[in-house]
């Protein structure tokens, strides 16, 4: 497993997002954002692996355009999975500066809030008896 190397926050966002598979660039919208990268929601997946290029800006009225690769998908297919529909992407091409410009626009920003499996009652009533 890959360690993370800078802190998500919530920050939704439109990202502008260029594909092969698609005739023109689409605009989604992020559910967070760090200096390395992005989760986007969306019903629409494109394979782990896939390469995209993806444009957005921030409140410091920047434009950042960066190489990105398909990290993590998520379609809700399993019953724990209560997170939106959407894929990771990790940022390629970032520079030094854009990261730090990135993180401080971020500073301030709540981390997403955790999800967590379901639990049955059974499994939450026998953790308050102990």
């Amino acid at each position: 497993m890959k360690k993370r190397f800078e802190l998500r926050r919530r920050k939704e966002i439109p990202i502008e997002i260029i594909s092969s598979h698609w005739d023109e660039p689409l605009t989604f919208t992020s559910g967070d954002l760090s200096p390395r990268g992005t989760y986007i929601f969306s019903e629409m997946i494109p394979d782990m692996g896939e390469y995209l290029v993806c444009s957005f800006r921030l409140g410091n009225n920047k434009n950042y355009n960066f190489f990105g690769k398909v990290v993590r998908t998520n379609l809700n297919r399993r019953k724990i999975e209560r997170r939106n529909p959407g894929f990771g992407i990790e940022f390629l091409d970032s520079k030094p500066i854009e990261r730090i410009q990135i993180r401080e626009s971020l500073r301030g920003t709540p981390p997403p809030n955790p999800v967590f499996p379901k639990m049955s009652g059974k499994r939450e009533i026998s953790k308050r008896v102990k």
